[in-house]
Parts: C-alpha cells; sequence; structure tokens
C-alpha cells in the first residue's frame, strides 16, 4: 500500500507581511523623499499656489494708499504703487448704484413728509464695524414740503429725532467748509461702501473709517495719526476723497 501523505500545517511556508522599503533607511533619507514627492506633488498645481499668493501682493501693491503710506511719503502713484484714486467709487455713484454691497440696504429716499414706503435702507448713526459704532451725526424732520437732513454741529439737529440713512447722507447738498460735515458724511458713507465693496485690498477698513469719523465730526475734533501727527475734518475728508474718483 502506498503511504498516505500527511500535510502538516507547520510546514507550509507563511506569506512574509509587506515590508516597506524606506522603513530600513536612515530617518534623514526618508525625510528626504517625502520632501521630494511633496515639491513634486505642489509642481502641479501652481493655480492654487498663485491664487493664494495673488492676495498679499495685491494688499502690499497699495501700501502708498494707506494712512501710514501717506505720512511716509508714498502717496504719488508710481510705477509698483496702486493709483489710489481707482481703487473705489465716488458718493455720486453710490447714490446711483442699483445695488449695494452685503450687510448694507440702499432703501429710498423719503417723501416729502419723510415717509420712506417700507423702505428705509441702512441707517448711517449706529453702523458698526470691527468693534467700532458710528457717532449718530445726521437726521432728519419733515419741514414744509421737503424732508430735511441736519448734521450734527447744525442747531436744528437737536429737535431732530430721526437718523438719516446713508443715502439720505450721500444726497446732502454743499458743506465744503470746516464748519459742516455733510461734505465729511458722504465722504464718510461712500468709504464705508467701498471698504465693504472691495474688501482686504481697500486701503482702510470699515472699523478705520468709523473712527476716523467719530475723532472728527465734533466741531474741533482731531483724529490721532500717530504721537506726533492728527488730522482735523478737513484732511480726513481729503484723504477718504483720494482713494476715489
Amino acid at each position: 500500500m502506498s503511504e498516505r501523505q500527511i500535510n502538516d500545517p507547520q510546514s507550509t511556508p507563511k506569506v512574509p507581511a509587506s515590508v516597506d522599503a524606506s522603513a530600513g533607511r536612515p530617518t534623514s533619507t526618508r525625510m528626504n523623499a517625502s520632501r521630494r514627492r511633496f515639491a513634486q506633488a505642489g509642481a502641479a498645481t501652481p493655480v492654487v499656489l498663485g491664487s493664494l499668493l495673488s492676495k498679499p501682493a495685491l494688499a502690499s501693491q497699495a501700501y502708498n494708499c494707506t494712512v501710514s503710506g501717506q505720512m511716509s511719503g508714498n502717496a504719488s502713484p508710481r510705477p509698483g504703487k496702486a493709483d489710489c484714486k481707482l481703487l473705489g467709487k465716488s458718493p455720486g455713484y453710490w447714490k446711483n448704484a442699483s445695488t449695494w454691497p452685503a450687510g448694507t440696504l440702499k432703501g429710498t429716499l423719503p417723501t416729502a413728509s419723510c415717509s420712506f414706503g417700507g423702505n428705509k435702507g441702512t441707517v448711517f448713526g449706529g453702523f458698526i464695524s470691527g468693534g467700532q459704532t458710528l457717532m449718530d451725526a445726521f437726521r432728519y424732520k419733515a419741514e414744509s414740503s421737503a424732508c430735511n437732513v441736519y448734521g450734527y454741529r447744525d442747531s436744528a439737529f437737536g429737535l431732530c429725532t430721526s437718523k438719516a440713512t446713508l443715502l439720505q447722507v450721500l444726497n446732502t447738498p454743499g458743506g465744503q467748509n470746516d464748519t459742516m460735515i455733510y461734505a465729511l458724511g458722504r465722504a464718510t458713507a461712500a468709504t464705508i461702501l467701498n471698504a465693504l465693496n472691495v474688501g482686504t485690498d481697500y486701503p482702510i477698513t470699515v472699523a478705520q473709517a468709523i473712527k476716523m469719523f467719530n475723532a472728527v465730526c465734533p466741531l474741533g475734533g482731531k483724529y490721532q495719526v500717530n504721537t506726533t501727527v492728527s488730522w482735523d475734518a478737513n484732511q480726513v475728508m481729503a484723504y477718504f476723497q483720494s482713494l476715489y474718483s
């Protein structure tokens, strides 16, 4: 009789577990290999890297338009510098624009009896951004055949109780001298809308614009630019106006 063959389970060779070929390499060798793989992967995505780098580059180009840039004598546009006048839109643009930036509502101008017909826009006084609250500096009331807006420095201001909207402030007339704040109000409203519309590439934030306005709104008020320089209302207004055309 032929002998039966008995399979010894212990005699069957085991399949070795997979081994990481790099495990036996020195640590520095494995790190260099990882870096090469990362570099090769990065080379395949230049568009992503470019988009990440683009915003800081744009922001740095507008440095000459910031308050610091103005103070350092870099206000004039030169090769590689931004033309500050091209960054924003004027008060005239915003009062006629069909849409406003997110976070604001244009609304409509009131009737002669100061009725907004349920479409009152964002109010100027009390607008909040970055921990700063815009001063209650413009109010309105119905008089004879018109709904008139009065500024903080007007004697009639104290007789008004309703806060004016950004659109009402943009539509105020005259007031270029330092005793009136209508021109300053228009420039401030436009600056706020520009900062919201452009975003981080705009030379100042909404909060900075609010802080500057609040400082110079009272007659004789000053905005402290740095330890040695302060701006009055006309200088703050001129700076706001330098950022749009």
